[in-house]
């Protein structure tokens, strides 16, 4: 599970469409993703998952649940991609011990 939460440890809600997007929808393959719009090989990506959309330009990535669980929530490329390889790292670690990092603000 991912949250972003403040210095209290209390969790921030503007950040939960994509907490539960990255939750429910993402593996590797999403950092390719976003590579491609860094690179400017694409402008806009929809990454289609199994719950949830995640729409990933240069200037900020939102989200669209598939099963009217939201939509919004947008944030930029720069929080995305650190909430991704973050989460992707807590996934590669057997013990799955928790892992802070400084999340800037938009």
């Amino acid at each position: 599970m991912i949250d972003v939460v403040d210095e209290a440890g209390q969790r921030i809600d503007r950040y939960d469409l994509m907490c539960s997007e990255i939750d429910n929808d993402v593996g590797p393959e999403v950092l390719e993703l976003i590579d491609r719009v860094e690179s400017g090989k694409d402008d806009l990506i929809d990454a289609d998952g199994n719950g949830w959309v995640a729409y990933i330009t240069r200037d900020k990535v939102w989200f669209e649940s598939l099963y009217n669980d939201g939509e919004g929530g947008a944030v930029t490329l720069s929080q995305y991609k650190l909430a991704v390889e973050t989460y992707l790292r807590f996934l590669s670690d057997p013990e799955r011990k928790p892992i802070e990092v400084d999340f800037p603000e938009a």
